[in-house]
């Protein structure tokens, strides 16, 4: 089944939202691939994926709790199906945290545009829906 996902740079303003479609049984690696893509981001750092009320609240880590000495994004969440996420409970919400340096934060929301089945000859993830422009992974700093 294809989703529509609303993933929208925390609280950056103006606001940065993309609508990619991807499909449910998508891993999550695949997810971050999309929301580094749907950015223009360098996909040069580690990243994680947690649900919690909000972002100092990381109450569920997607893929199972963290090792930090050993953990690898990659494989973990190459095995973890967005499907096996949804629907996130009540009052918690799923959030990407991409370089933990420069700490992005991206809320990602299952909208309510009806599930479809793939379309021939599309290729799946892909953004349909862009507000705002991309954020600079890496501002240049004023001087002093």
């Amino acid at each position: 089944m294809i989703w529509t996902l609303r993933v929208k740079v925390y609280q950056m303003q103006p606001e940065c939202v993309r609508l990619i479609e991807i499909d449910s049984d998508d891993s999550f690696l695949e997810l971050h691939e999309a929301i580094q893509a749907a950015v223009d981001f360098g996909n040069d750092h580690l990243f994680e994926f947690f649900i919690g009320r909000n972002p100092r609240n990381r109450a569920f880590p997607v893929g199972g709790e963290r090792n930090w000495d050993t953990f690898d994004p990659f494989e973990t969440y190459s095995r973890v199906p967005l499907i096996d996420v949804w629907p996130i409970p009540k009052g918690m919400k799923l959030f990407y945290h991409f370089d933990f340096g420069d700490d992005w934060l991206f809320q990602v929301t299952k909208t309510q545009h009806k599930n479809k089945t793939p379309e021939p000859g599309i290729t799946y993830p892909r953004v349909i829906e862009i507000k705002g422009e991309n954020p600079e992974q890496y501002p240049m700093w004023e001087e002093e």
